[in-house]
């Protein structure tokens, strides 16, 4: 994909705000990495993968997704985390919006 290496983590869902994540090798060591989620609202499952993509030795961890919810501290919460950089769309217009959906949605409806 574009010569990126991409993997995956696998999440389960304790509660609203807690979740586990299963350890994997992810060859994070000395590698800038991005997380990719539908939609970021308390924040906790990509602060919990960022600890561990540290643990893993990456070089920073940054974290897009197409809705920014961002319930409560979430934003801060990310960023305590180490999360360096948050990208999301325009569906929910936040100051991290760095992409529209608008095309993408258009071509959708027009399709239908």
């Amino acid at each position: 994909m574009n010569g990126w290496d991409v993997d995956h983590l696998e999440k389960i869902r304790l509660s609203s705000e807690e979740v586990s994540i299963s350890p994997k090798n992810l060859c994070a060591e000395d590698r800038d990495v991005v997380i990719v989620d539908d939609i970021i609202s308390t924040g906790g499952t990509l602060a919990t993968a960022a600890r561990l993509l540290y643990g893993q030795g990456a070089r920073s961890v940054s974290a897009a997704c197409v809705h920014g919810v961002f319930a409560g501290g979430a934003y801060a919460h990310l960023i305590s985390s180490g999360v360096r950089q948050v990208y999301c769309s325009d569906t929910i217009e936040r100051g991290c919006s760095a992409y529209s959906a608008a095309g993408i949605i258009s071509d959708g409806i027009t399709r239908c």
